[in-house]
């Protein structure tokens, strides 16, 4: 069916795809996000150092990146609509084992099964959306994307930081955990896998051997590997902020209280939408994805190193910094659309799901790196981890500017 012709019912069932995916998605960001202000009161309350809580912090992440693999084999075999309950229904279970756990072990048993649960969601939307919506507007489509779903980092800054003051840690997550499952069963009255009349492609895989090889055909892509380079660093330096030691950062280095914390975050995770939304039609614009990407992480890259290099800013400026790296992050989407642009629709969930592994990958490592560079330093531990951030954003860069793309017009 040409995407330019699609009747209205059509049109109807993609919007409804579209908002079910971005509440699922914007869930699971409330959980990657909830970290810099969730690790503290969790700390004080189940009796452990705030330092130990990095890797359950990272568990999430890294429990996601796992099984990036199997995911995006799993939905090219089976598809979104099969695929989205079964996993996701992980993510219900893990936030009720959260909002009742009493011991580090529980709080990271709990991270790695919302990890696994919410691992599909950004895969099976990108799926969804190659085959619901014209290939011309998928960076567009996937920017609204990260603008939907922000309402969960929105919701896992200030707001979060209230409840717990007035209500404690756990209400909020068996509040969620609640209305994932709600999401999840509206999910699977909604999605299909394709609009009718569609054509699936001859290549699509029937076997598990078939989609091993499909994997083996993404790897084997002309210079994938810079565009790797670049996912690994894609999310990481944004979400070890937003996501863990941003919190920590301003409590130690200012002394800000949680609310105080709170509202900065909050302008961290406000600024999400609008980067996504400005990022998203940059790409129909000027029509060099690359170019965008290489000017977004060298603004990025200094950046961190002026929270690394410079003496006692003023919080205003640390603030703005802040702020600055959370809207820039957003180049995500023009990279994504590079990637989902050099492969078929047959394709677009191994190979997206081999750049979100990378990507989930960056952040655990970078997420923990903040951990180990502040146990390795007497003293200005943060300014050091800000200093390596933006040592692999140089190395990212040099490696991604070797990647090869098609003109932003074309289709795979």
């Amino acid at each position: 069916m040409p995407q330019e012709f699609r009747p209205a019912s059509v049109k109807r069932r993609a919007l409804y795809i579209f908002l079910i995916c971005a509440a699922l998605f914007g869930l699971g960001q409330f959980h990657r996000m909830s970290g810099a202000v969730l690790m503290l009161p969790i700390a004080e309350d189940i009796g452990v150092p705030v330092a130990s809580l990095g890797i359950a912090a990272a568990a999430l992440f890294f429990a996601s990146a796992l099984v990036q693999v199997p995911i995006g084999m799993a939905l090219d075999r089976f598809g979104p609509r099969i695929v989205i309950p079964c996993i996701t229904f992980l993510a219900v279970i893990g936030s009720f084992l959260l909002a009742s756990a009493n011991d580090l072990d529980e709080v990271i048993t709990a991270r790695i099964l919302i990890g696994l649960g919410f691992s599909v969601t950004m895969m099976a939307s990108y799926v969804l959306f190659a085959k619901w919506f014209p290939p011309a507007k998928f960076a567009t489509i996937a920017s609204w994307l990260m603008a939907f779903s922000s309402f969960g980092a929105i919701m896992a800054s200030a707001p979060l930081a209230y409840t717990i003051e007035h209500y404690g840690w756990r209400l909020p997550f068996t509040v969620v955990a609640g209305i994932t499952l709600v999401a999840v069963l509206v999910g699977i009255y909604i999605i299909r896998d394709t609009p009718p009349e569609y054509t699936e492609n001859a290549d699509k895989p029937v076997t598990i051997g078939q989609s091993i090889r499909g994997y083996w055909a993404v790897l084997r892509y002309p210079r994938f590997f810079n565009l790797l380079a670049m996912g690994f660093v894609a999310y990481g330096p944004a979400a070890s902020l937003l996501g863990m030691w941003g919190g920590p950062y301003l409590e130690d280095t200012y002394g800000l209280n949680g609310f105080e914390r709170g509202q900065i975050l909050l302008l961290m995770a406000v600024v999400v939408p609008v980067g996504a939304l400005f990022f998203g039609p940059l790409d129909r614009i000027f029509k060099r994805r690359k170019m965008i990407v290489i000017v977004a992480v060298g603004t990025e890259l200094i950046t961190f190193a002026i929270l690394g290099l410079a003496n006692d800013l003023p919080i205003w400026a640390v603030t703005t910094l802040f702020v600055y790296v959370s809207f820039v992050q957003q180049y995500y989407v023009v990279l994504a659309a590079h990637c989902r642009n050099s492969f078929p629709d047959h394709l677009v969930g191994r190979a997206n799901s081999t750049l979100n592994l990378i990507s989930i990958l960056g952040v655990g490592f970078m997420q923990s790196l903040y951990g180990w560079v502040l146990s390795a330093s007497t003293d200005h531990g943060y300014e050091h981890s800000f200093l390596f951030v933006a040592g692999i954003l140089i190395l990212a860069l040099i490696i991604y500017a070797g990647s090869s793309e098609k003109p932003a017009s074309q289709s795979a």
